[in-house]
């Protein structure tokens, strides 16, 4: 059976009387009855109490529970309600592209604020996705052909369009034969091999049948071309050793707040009494250098918290203070950003004067 452990009286502890003490208050002064939420709702007041840095009304919750110099690092969270993006287009703008809700989801209203240390191996990754595209000369030959009698359709009907097409075709294919029928002849009589076998077997490889009876593979002309972006995710982690009864406090509601937030809701009137889910909370996350933005390391776009891994056994052996406060921890946090970065994302103060996104 684990041991129970005293806080630590240096950096911030407080000896046994003293403890015995602050509980007995805490007791006399909260009722049985009120929430969790109104506890921590004192904790956070305290905490802001010691605070020099943060101009916000919101009262933040941080470990570990110190006062911040204008030189130390940190990463805020901020908690937000999710603003939904809606279906509409830029506007003001020529593309049709869909509602950017970035800048509205960041100035949407703060609900709850976390301060965390820098985590340790801090990074960010991006991709281009890229992908190998290719196109044979035959399929080459009809869009550049279709394209060019779509091209001057506009002076004379859709019906001698394609007829002139087809004659267009049927001219590159002689000109491709040359001198060597013979060859074209043999890929011809392949591929017809190929559909008949694909219609009995139910396949779909026709250039294996040209290659197995003429030895040639179609020249696929290989070009890497751009398929889209991806989003951006991050993994985060943290030590956490309470050196206070305060700071095993604050540790306790950082932990139930990020679980309540990324928790979706089914009640309330707009979920019409349970038929709908309401989409949890999102988290804006910033590198902090006193009250400033970091002026370095990498800004971050609104992200979902997607994964959250508690381990109260941080050092591998269950051990608790004697009012049951784990003595080591382990929190990990994964969250991947809401929207892709842009190119002209980084032209928005949201960047940061840092790296940028």
């Amino acid at each position: 059976m684990a041991g129970n452990a005293g806080y630590s009286t240096d950096s911030g502890g407080t000896s046994q009387n003293t403890i015995k003490s602050v509980e007995h208050n805490a007791k006399q002064k909260l009722k049985k009855t009120k929430t969790e939420y109104t506890e921590n709702k004192e904790l956070a007041n305290d905490s802001a109490n010691a605070d020099g840095t943060e101009d916000s009304t919101i009262i933040p919750l941080r470990y570990p529970y110190t006062k911040i110099d204008e030189h130390d690092d940190y990463m805020k969270i901020d908690i937000k309600e999710f603003r939904p993006p809606g279906l509409g287009l830029n506007e003001g703008s020529a593309n049709l592209a869909l509602k950017n809700s970035d800048d509205a989801q960041a100035l949407e209203e703060t609900r709850y604020t976390i301060i965390l240390p820098i985590p340790e191996g801090i990074s960010d990754t991006k991709n281009a996705d890229w992908q190998d595209g290719g196109m044979g000369p035959v399929r080459a030959l009809l869009s550049a052909t279709v394209n060019s009698t779509l091209d001057g359709a506009q002076d004379r009907s859709l019906a001698s369009s394609l007829k002139s097409g087809a004659s267009e075709i049927m001219s590159q294919f002689n000109s491709m034969a040359g001198s060597d029928r013979a060859q074209l002849q043999n890929l011809v009589t392949g591929g017809t091999a190929g559909l008949i076998a694909n219609a009995l077997t139910g396949g779909n490889n026709v250039e294996a049948a040209i290659t197995r009876s003429t030895g040639l593979a179609v020249n696929k002309n290989q070009q890497l071309l751009f398929n889209g972006i991806t989003s951006r995710s991050f993994d985060f982690s943290w030590d956490i050793v309470p050196r206070s009864r305060k700071e095993a406090q604050q540790v306790k509601v950082i932990i139930r707040l990020l679980k309540q937030s990324m928790s979706p809701q089914r009640d309330g009137y707009k979920t019409l009494k349970g038929l709908f889910l309401k989409s949890p909370d999102v988290f804006q996350l910033t590198y902090m250098k006193g009250k400033e933005q970091h002026p370095f390391l990498n800004a971050f776009k609104p992200t979902a918290l997607t994964g959250m891994s508690v381990n109260y056994t941080g050092s591998g052996t269950y051990a608790t203070y004697h009012d049951g406060n784990p003595v080591h921890l382990k929190l990990s946090l994964s969250f991947s950003e809401l929207t892709a970065v842009y190119r002209d994302d980084y032209a928005s103060p949201l960047s940061g004067d840092g790296v940028g996104y």
